[in-house]
């Protein structure tokens, strides 16, 4: 009996699934390619365009695994960059990743709370540029901003922007996906976010500046359901970060940029003065971001990068 138990008890153990790092991508592209920021891309009719900023929110976020198991992240929402769109979701035991549900916006119900009450470095706190319109309007939905070519020659040189607002753009994505597992306990979900796609019947060569939530902000958020603005990739590759990452810091006027990349287990940051005396902290989940710390006397301070459990992953001296 003894054995038998023994048995039993070594096969359970065989099918424990390991805790992995579960990441979330936003590969932004364009005509099936990367998106290179101040690159020219063309469209989908050919028209050439040079994007400088390409910034959406990302929220009601939903892993469908296992059998049509829900791993319900609905408390979470993203600030997704052209140039940072990686995301730690949690350390998590799955097998088989099936669907990815999320919507696109700010849910209405903290769409209109007052933006001051985050800390500096949370996604809805004040961004550069500003992804926030008011108490009335609420966040920014999309951002874009770039260069049309309004005459044609290859060459874009004509300012637009699309900045869409408004709780009737809110939209909801449903989609089928296939995780991609590395050897070193991380799993990969990589959504593409087709540009061109999203900014279909809008043309960049003659929409100026639109800054809404009707007309061409409505009719290019409505791309988000309609068309293939997001799709899963065909084979999605592995860029594995390590747990401290990198950082460094940039002096600005009245105080400093600290920018981390390649940070797996990022839970907070904190920075503190010569005395001791914490100036500022936060909670973060993104593996790659840029927090500006303002309003800093000058001297000599410490900043430190903890995971969940408290342990210190990553520090910087720095001297503003």
């Amino acid at each position: 009996m003894k054995l038998f138990l023994t048995l039993i008890i070594v096969g359970l153990s065989s099918l424990t699934i390991a805790q992995n790092n579960l990441y979330l991508t936003f590969s932004p592209k364009c005509s099936g390619n990367d998106l290179v920021l101040g690159a020219t891309v063309q469209d989908l009719t050919g028209a050439s365009m040079e994007i400088n900023h390409f910034n959406y929110y990302i929220s009601n976020i939903h892993v469908i695994y296992d059998g049509g198991q829900d791993m319900d992240f609905s408390d979470t929402i993203l600030l997704v960059k052209a140039n940072a769109n990686t995301f730690l979701l949690d350390n998590v035991s799955v097998s088989n990743i099936e669907q990815i549900n999320f919507s696109v916006g700010v849910p209405a119900v903290v769409n209109h709370l007052d933006i001051t009450q985050y800390p500096t470095g949370h996604f809805l706190s004040f961004q550069t540029p500003s992804m926030h319109w008011g108490w009335t309007s609420g966040y920014k939905l999309l951002l874009l901003d770039g260069n049309g070519d309004a005459n044609g020659d290859g060459t874009p040189e004509t300012l637009f922007q699309l900045h869409n607002l408004g709780d009737n753009n809110f939209k909801n994505v449903q989609l089928p996906i296939v995780a991609t597992y590395s050897a070193s306990a991380q799993v990969d979900i990589v959504v593409d976010c087709n540009l061109d796609e999203w900014i279909y019947g809008a043309s960049p060569n003659n929409i100026g500046i639109q800054h809404g939530s009707s007309g061409v902000n409505a009719s290019t958020m409505n791309n988000v359901t309609n068309r293939a603005v997001f799709s899963a990739p065909l084979n999605a590759s592995i860029n594995e970060v390590s747990e401290v990452g990198s950082m460094y810091f940039v002096n600005q006027a009245d105080g400093v940029r600290i920018t981390w990349k390649e940070m797996t287990s990022i839970y907070a940051y904190e920075m503190i003065n010569i005395s001791g005396k914490v100036v500022a902290k936060s909670r973060v989940s993104n593996v790659n971001n840029t927090v500006l710390i303002d309003n800093l006397l000058k001297g000599s301070y410490i900043f430190t990068t903890f995971n969940k459990a408290g342990k210190r992953l990553n520090t910087i001296n720095l001297v503003h």
